[in-house]
């Protein structure tokens, strides 16, 4: 495949999955390669016959590459990197070992980290709840195995910047509206997360995290 070949994003700002693929395409300097088509979540219209001829999951980020499709945001990341990240480049994986390293904190990610949030913040968007601090046990023992991880590096995986940190500072932002990220606590994670929000690529997370926040504010003081 062609490095030149026409590169489309499906993607809605307010999904922190999305928010996360934006950082990492933003730090590349891909933002003129890449098209981006719309689609609206609260709209629905990821359910919408022809986005699922896109994805059947029906889930967005989405990544169409020439013949390539890729529906997770995680797999995005990674094939981001592996195509576009020059040598020398912190997001560039030059080994297996980083490899595995970046994998594995987007698989605690993936399977643990933002399936947590999400879980609570799908009762709260479908208005199942509208009290959400009975919920979170769960999401702070994610976050405990966070702090533990930051203690053994600097970021998330490596000791330098790694698509790893984009996926899980989307999750770790969205839920600081459940659980404020405390020094007391998670002296580490708060230490990243304000480091994390200096990076030029935060700004991508910036605007769907305030239009989520706003959808969810609303919903809690109903």
């Amino acid at each position: 495949m062609a490095t030149s070949d026409e590169i489309v994003l499906y993607y809605d700002e307010v999904s922190p999955p999305v928010r996360g693929v934006l950082m990492a395409i933003a730090a590349l300097g891909l933002k003129d390669r890449i098209k981006l088509n719309y689609i609206d979540l609260f709209g629905a219209a990821h359910l919408k016959e022809d986005f699922i001829k896109v994805n059947p999951l029906h889930t967005i980020p989405v990544l169409r590459h020439g013949d390539l499709t890729l529906t997770d945001s995680h797999a995005i990341l990674m094939y981001l990197c592996d195509t576009f990240a020059p040598a020398g480049h912190d997001l560039a994986i030059p080994d297996s070992v980083t490899r595995a390293k970046v994998f594995n904190r987007l698989c605690f990610n993936n399977g643990f980290l933002f399936q947590r949030e999400a879980t609570v913040m799908r009762k709260v968007f479908s208005r199942e709840i509208t009290d959400p601090s009975q919920h979170l046990k769960p999401i702070e023992e994610a976050i405990d195995a966070l702090e533990i991880f930051l203690k053994q590096s600097r970021y998330t995986a490596l000791d330098h910047l790694s698509v790893a940190d984009f996926s899980i500072v989307v999750t770790v932002s969205t839920l600081n509206f459940l659980i404020p990220i405390t020094t007391d606590r998670w002296p580490r994670v708060h230490e990243w997360f304000q480091a994390m929000q200096t990076l030029p690529c935060y700004a991508e997370n910036r605007v769907g995290l305030e239009k989520l926040r706003a959808i969810f504010n609303q919903l809690i003081k109903a």
